[in-house]
């Protein structure tokens, strides 16, 4: 299919914000209807909504999805209708009507962002926080259907109804936790095929990553696999590549496991020179589909990407800083012309916070706790934007 434009071509860093949240920057977002629209989640409680004007004209502040009472981890698009999930680590998934850019009273009159957004469902009763929301197709009532990850649960939403129809547990793979924090099996993330087989697939803290099988009609879904491909690791991100047959799950030791879904056996393993955190797929053939092309970041701040079909060269979007801002996810749009990313906050002098004008919303409802029950005074992280419009 190609390579991806922003790989083939390199792309330009486009003014983006740079205080996009307080605290930390843990998923980023594409809107599949309006390539102008970008989410991200953060760690100031918020979701946020970005504009990209295009043609190099930067990044502005859209709108605030706010009503979570802890960190906002994960953002995801219905892939036509104008709504937005957010998943947070207070245990509930905020279901959100976006105005189109230019139609911005259509989300609601009431809105104190302009009309922007609007709250519509908050599913609640999790049992954990919540790593992974997806959109998975339409229900037999016809309403849309939502997949939700949380502790080693997955659940199955439908939202015309608000109600869980279907809940998938398991029992965790006993090894050594990569990380005492966290409970063996617990779902670290949620991926979809795109419909091709109607699978999921979530990187888990045990070192494995399970595949679950999904019928958004018949309200079920059920294990089909549990691949055991990150022993001694904590499983941190997954993403389906090559039209849905090719499954990429990443954990945070730098190991990247490529899995022949239609088998499911192992492929190929590859390091990352440095600890990751996040990846996606990176469309090349310009509809959107699921090509070959992986891309990664991690500690060191460089977006890494692969050709899983081994027909190209790897490539690298950026290169290194001597002061390197951690990144913790990766995003691509439609076409693959654009890839943002973002992450940790840039430290800053000894007694600066680094804080900022936020583009709406500020600081309010940001209820971070520091040690001895003190108030978090957090940097502000940013959002990087490359888009290969203008690049030779």
């Amino acid at each position: 299919m190609g390579i991806p434009p922003a790989l083939e071509r390199g792309a330009n860093r486009v003014d983006a914000p740079t205080r996009a949240h307080y605290g930390r920057v843990f998923d980023v977002a594409f809107c599949p209807w309006d390539e102008s629209l970008i989410a991200s989640a953060g760690e100031d409680e918020a979701a946020r909504l970005w504009l990209d004007a295009g043609s190099g004209s930067g990044v502005s502040s859209y709108g605030v999805c706010r009503g979570h009472k802890d960190e906002v981890v994960r953002v995801s698009w219905h892939p036509t209708s104008k709504i937005l999930a957010t998943a947070s680590a207070d245990g509930s998934v905020g279901v959100w009507r976006v105005a189109q850019p230019g139609m911005e009273a259509s989300a609601t009159t009431h809105d104190p962002d302009s009309g922007t957004t609007a709250l519509v469902d908050k599913l609640e009763g999790h049992p954990d926080q919540v790593y992974g929301c997806i959109f998975v197709g339409d229900g037999d009532g016809g309403g849309p259907m939502l997949a939700t990850a949380a502790g080693t649960d997955l659940h199955l939403w439908d939202l015309e109804r608000v109600t869980v129809l279907s809940k998938v547990g398991h029992e965790p793979i006993p090894v050594e936790a990569g990380s005492e924090r966290w409970e063996p099996g617990f779902l670290f993330s949620l991926a979809s095929d795109g419909g091709a087989r109607n699978l999921l697939a979530s990187a888990c803290s045990d070192g494995a990553v399970r595949v679950f099988a999904h019928d958004s009609k018949a309200s079920t879904a059920e294990t089909v696999a549990t691949l055991p491909v990150h022993s001694g690791a904590l499983g941190c991100a997954t993403t389906f590549l090559s039209g849905g047959d090719v499954l990429a799950s990443m954990s945070t030791d730098g190991t990247v496991v490529f899995t022949d879904v239609r088998t499911m056996t192992p492929m190929t393993k590859v390091t990352s020179p440095c600890p990751t955190m996040g990846c996606c797929a990176v469309p090349s053939g310009g509809d959107g589909s699921i090509g070959s092309w992986f891309a990664m970041c991690g500690r060191d701040g460089i977006i890494r990407a692969i050709d899983v079909e081994g027909s190209s060269a790897p490539k690298v979007l950026n290169q290194a800083t001597d002061h390197p801002v951690p990144l913790l996810c990766v995003a691509a749009d439609h076409s693959g012309r654009r890839i943002a990313a973002a992450g940790k906050a840039p430290e800053t002098p000894q007694g600066t916070n680094g804080l900022g004008t936020l583009g709406s919303g500020g600081t309010s409802g940001f209820g971070g706790v520091g040690i001895l029950g003190a108030r978090k005074a957090p940097n502000a992280a940013g959002i990087i934007l490359w888009d290969a419009a203008g690049s030779s």
